[in-house]
């Protein structure tokens, strides 16, 4: 299995670029001088490229993520068995006399009078 850590930790890492940067340019386009707005736009491709870093950061993520996955196909294969299942197998009688229910456990009892069982005397 392929650790996911560092390539989440590099979608961490330019998402918080990407933050950083924003908030740098928010700052200054909130002064309202032109001047700073002019420097915030200016701002705007490094702003733009801190954001494809972090798509292909998170793009990598991802397949890296699709790669890691067990295989769909092995987990669908259903063996096939020539063997006849045996009917009575897992079923229990419907009556059954006392005797035999009060060696039952009591998680036992209650298994069988909640199937249906009854207890004849």
């Amino acid at each position: 299995m392929i650790d996911l850590k560092p390539y989440f930790d590099a979608v961490n890492a330019t998402e918080a670029e990407v933050q950083r940067i924003a908030s740098e340019i928010d700052a200054l386009f909130c002064l309202e001088t032109e001047e700073d707005k002019a420097k915030a736009i200016a701002r705007q491709p490094e702003l733009e490229e801190a954001q494809r870093k972090h798509e292909e950061a998170v793009k990598l993520y991802e397949n890296m993520q699709k790669t890691n996955r067990p295989n769909d196909v092995a987990k669908n294969f259903v063996p096939v068995s020539s063997t006849s299942p045996d009917p009575t197998e897992g079923t229990q009688p419907t009556v059954i006399k006392r005797a035999e229910y009060d060696q039952m456990s009591l998680v036992d009892r209650a298994r069988f009078i909640r199937s249906g069982g009854t207890v004849e005397d």
